[in-house]
């Protein structure tokens, strides 16, 4: 974790040298010191880069290293930052404060301290181990630059023998980094199908070279399925040439070549000797291509993991048009893509029967010598003995192949497991119990298998994988939180014009096409909506994290807690824990959800350092480093541990349920993200106007129960880094007069109501991107008090959502049309606008739409014509409460529309033939409503059909 590290480092830098608020602090003023430590950063940060995936024992060595003293640095600044900026607001109040008296940020730090007492012995002995800490931080802040020079020494004296290693390399022998595939062939088990449809595209009727690729995690089949197509005799007979070269990372183009011409029995003469590297490598290729030359072949090349290989090896495949095949297997998506503009042949998780039927046969697979009949015998006593059924083991069975998660790889280890023991109740319930670290910690192999994905990310990666083991055991990741989460943790380097949640979300794509993370939905404009991680590789995830000091994930089984820079709580304590580390929770005389949240509370306090260890201690643990607290515990929460928090960054308790929110909340000067939920429908929430104090806030995100519950100061027009502000409902939020801040990062405004598109609120969020806003209550003649022709200012706003409630429905037959779009606009959602048809051409002549979605009497009117040049770009279009009639279009209207979905528009007559000549089209989808409309799709599909479109696919919801 030293690339993130040094990137947050270099990043928490540059924000300190350009913070303008806060420029006459010493601190800050340290140029010299602060730029020459960039440097050095950025020089580390390129050499990790440059070594991310090949860097040996030595790098590896260095990479703990490096992580601790920057990880170090950063807590000494932002520790010193943090105390002279709460200096700095506390002379703003009053300026002529020595000895005069105490200000009232300082009251407000004091009452804070107290309402710690009970973790406290006394405030006296707080203040005074402040004081001392500010003296150490001056010295240790000069000893972690001497760490840091010398990290960079031994950096530039490994660069130089990498030079040397590297030319050695060129002249020597590489390991073998190809063999050829053995005889044996695992019986394949569920892929049935793969294998049938593989088979049909190798020995088709194309004459054209094809490459074909079959893409999956590690351990989902690919080298096995790869190796019964290889050995199967249909293809034995219609190749008359095959040969297997395994690939893996550790690629030297010699190598395989020379795999690739013994796995083709073909007699090798010493071609290569006497000539340097280069010269060998063409000589070899010629040889290749030469035996391949005139014959029907295929070629597997099994574990490839890089585009170069492709780039090397491409060329010593002729085309002859004779049907030859060349056939990967491959865990990147990017390099199937690469070498292949056919279709990828994507593995697939293995269902759950499939799973139990492949769990079932290694288990019970028996060989019939006398030994093995004996020791049957044994088992059959032993079942009898212990009363376990074989419809009680097969119960059992069907959970342990269940949480293997349909990967091949893993039920065959459990099996291997299973086979070992007697097969009793007792002992197949004892391994069901973590069956995800049975596996992993019974087989090296397995486990090798899954670290390899890890160990050939890229160093950019590595933090953004690792983190998403915080997240509970098959949760649903919403991807819009994860990248803000991401951004917030400083993971991200900036790079060029793209902002920090694009490159978040290319990340993300990266690690699916990667096969370590799950796409479990997709958003209607195509990127992922939702994503997740196999169970096995979320272990990974933990495993890693955890020995990184990165992330530590506590749940019931937690023992103890080392030093992390971030906490994910799961579920509520154990008792085990809670008597070593809770000695000063309160008494069992509280039950439910009071306990619960007094536990956790107590927990946090606890570990930050900011509590003594019982109540007769003499000594206070340092301020805790922890930067993010991730919660997953669905119950009330106070936030009364915050101030043993100072350097926290991240506070993620959306699952959680808050009361109120203390002022001291405010003095968290670094926090970035903040997440929440309120309950009470009866009283409001107020946010204190202090939390302007936040200079860093990026995220806030605020869940509610009941619409208005919440009270927003105008302080928040005065958080400079603020990027995204949602509310889950809907929330007024006025533009003050006096206030001149211009939110420049704002991109996500959401869940406010009848705001107000004022000049002046336009130029105070020039870049938004994505707004989400209702009118509720509003009458006719004050419409216009909202300036929705401003709208069209907002020249980077790229999502809408409009919702319109108004307080009678009667006068919105002739709704005043009055709205500009800015022409930017990519998703447009409206919602209850009642706007005649023959407005729609506001809409449908924004160039950049691809996604429209019309709900609730949106439009109004019997009849819709669309016209030529509308709607150029659209790709997704949902039509849902419509009063809709007739529906005129033609092939032409919507020429790039992929998707169409109508729900409950009852009145539509029909759905025009002419949408499914549209050449794009892959999918209608029909919901409930008219039943005309329904039976139209139908007659849509035959017709496609019969003309040989199989791209169009029909869903019908009765």
């Amino acid at each position: 974790m030293a690339y993130a590290a040094l990137v947050s480092l270099s990043q928490t830098l540059q924000h300190i040298m350009n913070h303008h608020q806060y420029c006459s602090i010493p601190l800050i003023c340290e140029e010299r010191l602060f730029e020459s430590l960039q440097e050095k950063l950025s020089f580390l940060q390129a050499f990790r880069e440059d070594h991310s995936r090949n860097g040996g024992e030595t790098v590896e060595g260095l990479e703990g290293r490096m992580r601790d003293v920057v990880y170090r640095a950063e807590d000494i600044i932002e520790f010193k930052f943090s105390d002279q900026i709460v200096e700095y607001h506390e002379k703003q109040i009053c300026p002529q404060k020595d000895c005069c008296g105490v200000t009232k940020g300082l009251k407000l730090l004091i009452s804070a301290i107290k309402s710690a007492a009970s973790l406290l012995k006394s405030r006296e002995k707080y203040m005074e181990i402040e004081l001392q800490n500010v003296e150490e931080k001056e010295e240790d802040l000069q000893k972690v630059m001497e760490q840091i020079d010398l990290v960079v020494e031994q950096v530039m004296s490994i660069k130089k023998s990498c030079r040397v290693e590297d030319m050695q390399r060129s002249y020597t022998s590489a390991p073998a980094s190809s063999r050829v595939v053995s005889n044996d062939r695992n019986k394949m088990v569920g892929f049935d199908k793969d294998l049938l449809e593989l088979k049909a595209r190798l020995c088709g009727e194309s004459s054209k070279l094809q490459i074909i690729s079959i893409v999956g995690m590690g351990g989902i089949g690919k080298t096995t399925l790869a190796r019964n197509i290889f050995h199967d005799s249909l293809v034995a007979y219609h190749f008359h040439t095959r040969a297997w070269v395994t690939v893996s990372q550790d690629y030297r183009l010699r190598e395989v070549l020379v795999g690739i011409i013994h796995s083709l029995n073909v007699k090798i003469e010493d071609l290569s000797k006497n000539k340097d590297e280069e010269q060998a490598e063409e000589v070899l290729a010629e040889y290749v291509y030469k035996s391949l030359k005139g014959r029907t072949y295929i070629i597997v090349m099994d574990d490839m993991w890089s585009k170069k290989v492709w780039d090397d090896l491409s060329r010593v495949f002729p085309d002859d048009n004779n049907g030859s095949r060349v056939l990967i297997t491959t865990r990147l998506s990017d390099v199937a893509m690469y070498a292949s503009h056919s279709p990828l042949h994507q593995m697939r998780f293995l269902s759950q029967e499939w799973s139990w039927n492949l769990l079932r046969d290694k288990v019970f697979e028996q060989q019939s010598s006398p030994a093995e009949l004996e020791r049957l015998g044994r088992i059959a006593k032993s079942c009898d003995e212990q009363q376990s059924s074989p419809a009680e083991l097969e119960r059992i069975g069907r959970m342990i192949a269940k949480s293997c998660g349909g990967l091949p790889l893993a039920i065959v280890v459990a099996a291997g497991i299973l086979a070992k023991v007697d097969r009793t109740q007792y002992h197949w319930r004892k391994i069901a119990k973590n069956i995800s670290l049975t596996v992993a910690t019974n087989d090296d192999q397995f486990s090798k298998i899954l670290t390899l994905s890890y160990d050939h990310l890229p160093c950019h990666l590595k933090a953004c994988f690792l983190y998403m083991g915080g997240f509970p055991e098959d949760y649903n990741i919403p991807v819009s939180k994860l990248t803000k989460l991401w951004v917030a943790e400083g993971f991200l380097k900036p790079n060029g014009p793209k902002s920090l949640e694009e490159l978040a979300e290319e990340c993300l794509e990266d690690l699916v096409k990667r096969n370590l993370v799950l796409n479990n939905r997709r958003r209607s404009n195509g990127k992922i909506k939702f994503c997740g991680l196999h169970d096995l590789l979320r272990d990974l995830c933990i495993r890693k994290a955890e020995e990184e000091e990165f992330l530590h994930v506590i749940n019931l089984s937690v023992r103890s807690i080392p030093n992390q820079r971030r906490l994910s709580i799961h579920s509520d304590l154990s008792r085990e824990f809670e008597e070593k580390h809770l000695d000063i929770v309160i008494k069992t005389s509280l039950s439910g959800a009071t306990r619960r949240r007094s536990k956790i509370s107590h927990f946090l306090d606890a570990i930050s350092g900011f509590a003594v260890k019982d109540a007769s201690a003499s000594t206070i643990h340092s301020t805790s480093t922890i930067r993010s607290i991730l919660l997953f515990v669905r119950y009330s929460m106070s936030l009364s541990f915050i101030l043993g928090y100072r350097l926290l960054r991240v506070l993620d308790f959306s699952e959680a349920i808050l009361d109120f929110i203390p002022h001291e909340l405010t003095l968290l000067l670094h926090l970035r993200f903040l997440a929440f939920t309120y309950w009470d429908t009866e009283q409001k929430l107020m946010l204190p106007p202090s939390i302007s104090k936040l200079q860093n806030l990026q995220t806030l995100i605020i869940r509610l129960y009941a619409s208005e519950a919440l009270v927003l100061p105008f302080q928040m027009w005065k958080l400079p880094q603020l990027r995204h502000l949602v509310f889950s409902k809907r929330t007024i939020l006025s533009v003050p007069l006096a206030v001149r801040t211009v939110l420049e990062n704002l991109q996500t405004l959401g869940g406010v109501k009848n705001f107000r598109f004022t000049s002046k609120a336009i130029e105070m969020i020039p870049n938004l991107k994505k707004l989400k806003v209702s009118y509720v209550g509003l009458s006719r003649e004050n419409w216009q008090e909202y300036c929705l022709q401003n709208l069209i200012r907002l020249h980077q706003l790229e999502t809408l959502n409009f919702t319109f409630e108004p307080i009678s429905w009667c006068w919105l037959d002739t709704f005043p049309v009055i709205f500009d779009l800015p022409p930017n606009l990519k998703k447009l959602t409206l919602s209850g606008c009642n706007i005649p048809w023959q407005h729609v051409v506001i809409i449908g002549m924004l160039p950049n739409l691809e996604v429209l979605k019309l709900r609730n009497s949106a439009f109004i009117g019997r009849e819709w014509e669309c016209t030529e040049g509308e709607f150029p770009r659209l790709k997704y279009l949902l039509m849902e409460c419509l009063n809709l009639e007739r529906w005129l279009v033609e092939n032409s209207h919507f020429p790039c529309l992929v998707r169409l979905i109508i729900k409950a528009c009852w009145k539509l007559e029909e759905i025009p033939c002419e949408i499914g000549d549209i050449p794009t089209l892959q999918l209608i989808e029909v919901g409930p409503g008219s039943k005309s409309a329904a039976d139209s799709v139908v007659l849509i599909h035959d017709e496609q059909r019969s003309l040989g479109n199989d791209l169009l696919h029909v869903r019908i919801h009765s």
